[in-house]
């Protein structure tokens, strides 16, 4: 699994579902080479790799800020300690029990009953990284091969957005 999806880089691109499946080797091309990249910015500052899996679900009920407790619709993947996020909302916890996280620590908003909740600090900051990443790859290459259809301006503003969101990841390890 990599860090972003076909779905997200065809966002990015504003491509319709037929236009995707037509470019999908494409796509897994791209997002495959912003992996790589991903990964060496981090090794380039003495960083692990950060995890292209994620466990992914929804909260079952709303919650607030300073809520100690999560109720997840499915627990599935969720290890029994660690660092997630609700909405980029980044958050600890130290327990899970059934369909609960327990002793959780600095949900700072408000999160409605079927926000996504994902495991890991920065699952939802990678993923937007690699779409952009992707996405300027794609772009990149679309203009280097062929004489209309390229957007080198909208590929360098995906990159230069990319590539300092990257920086700053691997530099200070933590999205606070």
């Amino acid at each position: 699994m990599g860090y972003c999806t076909n779905s997200d880089v065809s966002m990015r691109l504003g491509l319709d579902a037929a236009q995707r499946d037509r470019a999908n080797s494409r796509l897994v091309s791209v997002i495959r080479r912003a992996g790589i990249e991903i990964d060496q910015e981090f090794r380039d500052y003495g960083r692990d790799p950060p995890s292209s899996f994620t466990a992914s679900t929804t909260l079952n009920g709303a919650i607030s800020a300073g809520d100690t407790t999560i109720t997840l619709t499915s627990p599935t993947g969720f290890t029994t300690a660690g660092t997630g996020n609700i909405d980029g909302d980044t958050f600890k916890w130290t327990g899970k029990s059934t369909n609960d996280l327990t002793g959780v620590t600095g949900v700072d908003f408000a999160h409605s009953n079927g926000a996504t909740v994902e495991q890991g600090e920065f699952a939802n900051v990678i993923r937007e990284t690699c779409a952009d990443l992707a996405a300027s790859i794609y772009l990149e290459d679309e203009s280097m091969f062929h004489q209309t259809g390229g957007d080198p301006v909208r590929s360098n503003v995906l990159r230069m957005r990319a590539t300092a969101e990257l920086k700053r990841l691997a530099h200070l390890g933590t999205v606070d």
